[in-house]
């Protein structure tokens, strides 16, 4: 006997060979219809029943549809369910009962929910003799396994192609309809590709939640499906970037007013937990004309995404269509910023940590987290060629709270390690720090984490306090309420830092490396540093000086008083496990 024979045996307790051959089906991956119908062919010939069914009631995944093996007759399979649990569950799912159409037995997973229901027809009501029952049980448990791998097999397949918010094409499968409509289509018809932003979508999930959000993004999807019946695909390409692919357009024109159709999906206002939300999109429109064998997917959506550029720049709930003119934005700018939009999502972003020095002791005191991107094969990016894009994009403030969240969850990692406690210099940009969310989300990030918010330093530059100073005050006040320590960063480069040590109590002030880089070997400590560093020790406040690149700065800026320093005179910025096992805050 087979290992696959032993196996029939030990599950279903049936004779080996007949239960062997589903067993082989179910491997194989036979289609469930043929396996279902096979299980009733092998029972007939030892039942009494005229005919046998498997009926599947669970709710199929995606695209499967429930319904019988066979289709002999009409019969209403949930009914006979819905009664049979109704009057007992128990006895349904082991041994079955008798219905004027014969008899039945509910088909369960190992998890005890309902798959489907195991019929036998009689011309009479008839009961089922114990052999019978055995039998019946045993087939029933060859059904399930059928019924529980297509439905695992479905899901898996559903998965990779699909966007698990929406449940739109996902960007895998958007790249492959892609590149089989550009085949099928360009010789004789032309193809739109229209490259959708979502404008309102950042200020959706801070004010409302992610929850909110996605709710958001699913039935912008829904519009966008019921707009475009004729279209190749809709798909969600990640964060709130959507695409929509339209076959044989008649022109440019028409492909501009398929965008103004897009438009006018989200004209009216969504209605979501009680909230009612109004958002917009710009897109930008790549066009594929008939005939034209050079385009390629790559340079469609290079197109999509150069408009889709330009859009964003002209105002909200705009569409621009590709003309080559467009394309003297660098491309090097527009692949960075492309990338970026999905970089969080990809996990590319890290953080590394440098550290801060007692200049007195010798001793770290503190590190500040630094954001560093490793984008897929590109590898390392310098943070001076992205952060810029990142606050002119206006995506400064979800990186933000990204760094604020990875780096309290690494520092409570650390101490739960047996690591000492360490403080922690957070980068805050205007736009986060202006949010009216942002104290709230940073007191839920402490929260969560159980990171000690007197280890945490938030690093505010100048810039950041010029505008609505009252605003500004209030901010620090509830700041301060959740225990955190603020610091003036690249404190002496702006033109308001008096006022701020007037009226803004800071903890920390940080002075700038460029006034550090100022002095060399052999040169004394220039006067501006030597006033910082005197009046901040006047207002009570420590400082600390970056950009330390030798030992003789080090010691001049101790002996004048300052408390701490930062530089490569002691490591550069360093992943975090590096940064743990150099200064030993791993157990």
């Amino acid at each position: 006997m087979t290992t696959l024979q032993h196996s029939a045996e030990a599950i279903c307790g049936l004779d080996a060979s007949p239960a062997a051959q589903i067993l082989e089906m179910i491997i194989s991956q036979a289609p469930l219809r043929q396996i279902l119908d096979t299980i009733c062919t092998q029972v007939a010939p030892y039942s009494s029943f005229d005919r046998h069914e498997v009926h599947i009631l669970a709710s199929q995944p995606r695209d499967s549809r429930p319904g019988a093996s066979t289709c002999a007759q009409a019969f209403d399979a949930r009914a006979a369910a819905a009664e049979l649990l109704a009057t007992d569950p128990l006895a349904a799912s082991l041994t079955g009962r008798c219905f004027p159409f014969g008899w039945a037995r509910l088909i369960t997973s190992g998890a005890g929910e309902v798959l489907g229901l195991f019929v036998c027809h009689a011309a009479e009501p008839q009961a089922a003799s114990p052999a019978e029952i055995s039998l019946f049980e045993s087939s029933c448990r060859l059904a399930a396994l059928a019924i529980e791998q297509h439905n695992l097999l479905a899901e898996l397949a559903f998965r990779a192609d699909r966007d698990l918010i929406t449940g739109l094409y996902n960007r895998n499968c958007f790249e492959r309809l892609l590149a089989a409509t550009l085949n099928r289509y360009r010789k004789h018809a032309s193809c739109a590709l229209l490259y959708v932003d979502l404008d309102r979508m950042r200020q959706v999930n801070d004010v409302l939640g992610h929850a909110v959000g996605n709710q958001l993004l699913k039935e912008v999807g829904q519009r966008f499906v019921r707009a475009f019946d004729r279209a190749v695909c809709v798909a969600r390409l990640g964060g709130d970037e959507f695409a929509i692919l339209l076959p044989d357009v008649d022109g440019r024109d028409s492909a501009l007013r398929a965008a103004a159709a897009a438009l006018e999906t989200m004209r009216a206002p969504f209605h979501l937990e009680g909230h009612e939300i109004f958002a917009s999109a710009s897109i930008g429109i790549g066009f594929a004309a008939a005939g034209h064998a050079a385009t390629t997917p790559a340079s469609l959506e290079r197109e999509a995404y150069i408009a889709l550029y330009h859009a964003k720049r002209s105002g909200k709930a705009t569409a621009k269509l590709f003309h080559p003119s467009m394309a003297s934005t660098p491309p090097e700018r527009l692949e960075m910023e492309k990338r970026l939009r999905f970089a969080l999502e990809k996990r590319e972003m890290l953080l590394y940590y440098q550290p801060q020095v007692c200049l007195a002791s010798g001793e770290v005191s503190g590190a500040e987290c630094l954001i560093r991107w490793r984008a897929g094969e590109v590898g390392l990016v310098s943070p001076a060629a992205f952060v810029p894009l990142l606050e002119e994009t206006g995506m400064i403030a979800d990186f933000g709270r990204w760094v604020i969240e990875e780096a309290c969850r690494q520092g409570r990692e650390w101490l739960d390690q047996g690591g000492r406690p360490l403080r922690l210099g957070i980068n805050v940009s205007a736009l986060q720090f202006a949010r009216p969310e942002f104290v709230s989300e940073l007191a839920a990030v402490l929260s969560s984490t159980r990171f000690p918010p007197e280890l945490v330093e938030l690093e505010l530059t100048e810039s950041l306090l010029v505008g609505d100073f009252s605003q500004a005050a209030a901010t620090f006040a509830r700041l301060r309420e959740t225990g955190v320590a603020l610091a003036l960063d690249d404190f002496g480069t702006g033109q308001s830092a008096l006022t701020y040590l007037q009226n803004l109590r800071f903890h920390r002030r940080k002075i700038d490396q460029a006034f550090i880089r100022e002095f060399e070997v052999n040169s004394p400590l220039p006067p501006l540093v030597a006033n910082i560093i005197q009046m901040a020790q006047a207002l009570g406040m420590a400082t600390i000086a970056e950009g330390i690149e030798i030992a003789q700065q080090a010691a001049l800026l101790r002996d004048a008083g300052c408390d701490e320093g930062q530089g490569y005179f002691w490591a550069p910025p360093l992943p975090a496990a590096e940064f743990a096992e150099r200064y030993c805050l791993i157990d």
